[in-house]
C-alpha cells in the first residue's frame, strides 16, 4: 500500500508558534520584570536547596539569557493576542547539542528553569508537560502565567519593550524521516558551509535587511473577525531545505503576512502607504515539471481534465500528490476526498491526469516534488533580488509574492522571465483579486 500523502514535510511545523529564544526585554520596564524573576529564581533555588554551589559566571550569564528569553517571548506571544500557547523541547538531546541551529538560550538546565518559571508560589509560566508516550506530541505548551500577566498590566509592557537578537542560522537543512517510523517527525541536519549555502545565506541576508527596512502597515477596516494576530515587526525570513540536500526543498518561511489568511492579505497589507496585490504563479509544479521533462507545457489549463469539469481543486491535490509521491497512488491523498464525487475512485483520478500528461507521466511517483520545490524556492529567491534591485518591496509567500499595486505590470514580467530562466517552460502568473 502506498503511503498517505499529506502536505510537503517542510511546512509541517511552520503551522503552530514555535518558541523563539532571540526575544529579549529591551525597556527599563520589561528588563525589570526579568531581573524581578531572576531573583526570584534564585532565592527559591538557595530557599529549597535546588542548587548546592554557586554558578559560575557564564553559567549564570546563560541562565538569565534563558529566563530572559521564556519571558519576553511570552509577553510578546500574550500582546498579539495568540490564542494557542508557545511550543518548546524540553529535549535533551536538542538542548544539549552545541550545533549552529541551538539558540544561547538553550541549554540542558532549560527544561530546570521552565519548572522553576511554573511553580505556582511564582507564576510566572503555566506548562503543559509533553505526554512520555509513543505517539503523543513531543513538545510542551507554556503560556503566561498570573504572575507574568499582573507584570505587564502593571508595567504597561508593549511590543516596543521588546526586541530580538540577530537570529542564528537562516540556511536550515532538514533530514529525512524515516518512512518506518509514523511517529518520527523528522529534525535538523549537521551540515559543513559550502560557497553554494554562504551564497544562499548571502541572498537571504540582503532579502532580510531589505524586508526590515521596508514601509510595511495594515488596516484592518472592513476585514471580517476572527482578526489573526501578528507583529508587523515579524519580517525575518529562513530557507528550508529538506531530503538532507541542499537541491531539494528550499521554501523561505517566516514574515508576519504568511500567518495571515488571504482575505486578510489582499484587504488589508499596504507596502509603501499601497495597497499589496497578490501575484501567484499558476500550475507552477506541473510546469516545472515539464521542464524537468524537457517539454513545453500544454497550453490549456493543466488541471482541466474530462470528466472532472467541477473537480479541479482535487485535481490540483491530487497531481501534487502524484508528484511527491514515490509510489502509485492507491488512496486518495488526505482530504481531497471530499473534493470528488462518492463514484470516483483513485486510480481512474490517476490515469485521468496521465491520459491529459503523456509527456510527463513518467515524472509522476518518483517522488520529485522536493526537486521541483526547490526550483520553485530558486524562482522566487531571484525574483526578490530582482525586484529589491528595482527598489520594489515584495513579500514572498511560497509562490507567490505580494507589491504595491502601482508594481504589478513591472513583477509580473519579472516572475515570467525568471521562471523561463529556471524552469525552461514557460510560466503563468495570474493577479489575484
Amino acid at each position: 500500500m502506498a503511503p498517505l500523502i499529506t502536505t510537503p514535510d517542510d511546512e509541517d511545523d511552520e503551522r503552530d508558534h514555535p518558541f523563539n529564544a532571540y526575544r529579549f526585554a529591551a525597556s527599563d520596564n520589561a528588563k525589570g520584570i526579568v531581573a524581578e524573576a531572576v531573583r526570584l529564581l534564585l532565592n527559591y533555588e538557595e530557599r529549597f536547596g535546588l542548587k548546592m554551589n554557586k554558578r559560575r559566571a557564564q553559567d549564570q550569564e546563560t541562565f538569565d539569557l534563558t529566563v530572559d528569553a521564556i519571558l519576553s517571548d511570552l509577553m510578546h506571544h500574550h500582546l498579539v493576542e495568540h490564542p494557542a500557547g508557545i511550543y518548546v523541547t524540553r529535549s535533551n538531546r536538542v538542548l544539549g547539542a552545541r550545533n549552529r541551529y541551538r539558540p544561547p538560550a538553550y541549554s540542558k538546565v532549560f527544561p530546570h528553569i521552565l519548572d522553576l518559571l511554573s511553580k505556582p508560589e511564582l507564576g510566572y509560566v503555566l506548562q503543559d508537560k509533553a505526554a512520555p508516550i509513543p505517539g503523543a506530541s513531543k513538545s510542551t505548551a507554556i503560556r503566561p502565567g498570573p504572575t507574568l500577566l499582573a507584570r505587564i498590566h502593571d508595567g504597561d509592557i508593549a511590543l516596543d519593550d521588546l526586541d530580538e537578537h540577530p537570529h542564528g542560522e537562516t540556511i536550515i537543512l532538514k533530514r529525512v524521516k524515516d518512512a518506518d517510523n509514523y511517529w518520527d517527525e523528522g529534525g535538523l541536519e549537521q551540515y559543513v558551509d559550502t560557497p553554494t549555502t554562504e551564497r544562499y545565506r548571502d541572498e537571504l541576508e540582503k532579502i532580510n535587511q531589505w524586508l526590515a527596512a521596508a514601509d510595511l502597515g495594515y488596516d484592518r477596516r472592513g476585514i471580517p473577525w476572527p482578526h489573526t494576530s501578528f507583529d508587523i515587526g515579524d519580517r525575518r525570513l529562513r530557507r528550508i531545505f529538506t531530503q538532507a540536500r541542499f537541491t531539494s526543498g528550499g521554501r523561505m518561511f517566516g514574515g508576519f503576512w504568511q500567518q495571515l489568511r488571504k482575505d486578510e492579505r489582499r484587504q488589508g497589507l499596504r507596502i509603501g502607504g499601497e495597497k499589496a496585490v497578490e501575484l501567484d504563479y499558476g500550475q507552477v509544479g506541473p510546469r516545472i515539471l515539464y521542464g524537468m521533462a524537457g517539454h513545453p507545457p500544454a497550453a490549456d489549463d493543466l488541471y482541466f481534465m474530462h470528466g472532472y469539469n467541477r473537480h479541479r481543486d482535487g485535481i490540483k491535490k491530487v497531481m501534487s500528490a502524484m508528484i511527491f509521491a514515490g509510489e502509485r497512488l492507491d488512496r486518495f491523498p488526505k482530504d481531497t476526498r471530499k473534493l470528488f464525487r462518492k463514484t470516483d475512485r483513485i486510480a481512474e483520478v490517476v490515469e485521468a491526469v496521465e491520459a491529459k500528461h503523456p509527456l510527463i507521466k513518467d515524472h509522476f511517483h518518483k517522488g520529485l516534488g522536493h526537486d521541483a520545490q526547490f526550483v520553485e524556492s530558486s524562482i522566487l529567491v531571484d525574483v526578490l533580488l530582482d525586484l529589491r534591485s528595482k527598489g520594489v518591496v515584495a513579500l514572498p509567500i511560497h509562490d507567490a509574492v505580494m507589491v504595491p499595486a502601482s508594481k504589478v505590470s513591472m513583477t509580473e514580467e519579472v516572475m515570467l522571465r525568471v521562471f523561463n530562466a529556471h524552469a525552461h517552460v514557460q510560466g503563468s502568473v495570474t493577479v489575484e483579486g
